[in-house]
């Protein structure tokens, strides 16, 4: 039998601290929700995947009025399928890079460059705003 003692010691309820730590940390890293560029580029293969409910819940609606909402959603639908056609008749999306052009507060402007599988590609710049629940592409 060996007399030595272990270099650190040993605290009561010290093995549930660390997964207690990092469970934390991960909750609070996920309120704060994607960045913005993450949101432009996750926009874009929504869109080049068909997931147009997807794509459309990506926009801020927050100023739409109720009894116009239905229309705008409409409207956002047929955006997001001309844009699927668009890249479909490209060959489809091969990236999407993100620049952000500049942050504030609670807006953002970010420089998106999509590379469709034909070669070419296209710059778009999107404007977000910071809503509670996340990033949203601004109505302009």
């Amino acid at each position: 039998m060996s007399n030595a003692r272990s270099p650190l010691p040993r605290r009561p309820g010290a093995p549930l601290l660390a997964p207690l730590l990092a469970f934390f940390l991960a909750l609070l890293l996920s309120a704060c929700g994607p960045a913005p560029e993450n949101v432009v580029q996750e926009y874009y293969k929504a869109v080049a995947g068909n997931r147009a409910d997807v794509a459309v819940k990506m926009f801020s609606l927050q100023d739409v009025k109720a009894n116009d909402m239905t229309a705008v959603q409409g409207k956002l639908m047929m955006i997001v399928g001309e844009q699927y056609s668009r890249i479909q008749g490209e060959g489809g999306l091969k990236s999407v890079t993100t620049k952000v052009v500049e942050q504030k507060d609670d807006t953002a402007t970010i420089e998106a460059e999509v590379t469709f599988n034909n070669g070419k590609s296209q710059k778009d710049t999107i404007h977000l705003v910071k809503e509670k629940n996340g990033w949203k592409i601004q109505l302009r």
